[in-house]
């Protein structure tokens, strides 16, 4: 019985609207910003102060009706995995080792985010 609930518990937990564009993409610079890590940083040419405003405004997710096109959105999910690896909170900040991962298996969302491969 305690294993049915659990299921239960598991499934229910993925239901619901999924979120839009503009916040995903919002949430993986977050991710990136939130304390750089010095690779990213470089990659990523990242300003000392406003990282997250400047990614917003070169990917165009500074818009509330931002879509994603290349990437796409399936790609761009596939790429956040490390950053969410070890935790789903919004603020958790990821390992520089899970964002060194994430840049490199995905140098489609390097290139996205104004970044050199």
């Amino acid at each position: 019985m305690l294993r049915r609930a659990s299921l239960l518990l598991v499934v229910s937990a993925c239901v619901g609207p999924e979120a839009p564009d503009v916040e995903v993409c919002r949430d993986v610079i977050d991710r990136l910003c939130i304390e750089p890590c010095s690779g990213a940083s470089l990659r990523l040419s990242l300003p000392e102060t406003g990282c997250a405003e400047a990614l917003r405004a070169r990917t165009g997710c500074d818009a509330d009706g931002f879509t994603f096109s290349s990437p796409d959105r399936a790609r761009v999910l596939e790429c956040r995995l490390p950053l969410v690896r070890e935790s789903d909170q919004r603020l958790a900040v990821p390992s520089c080792s899970l964002v060194d991962e994430a840049l490199t298996t995905c140098p489609d969302l390097v290139t996205f985010l104004g970044g050199t491969r």
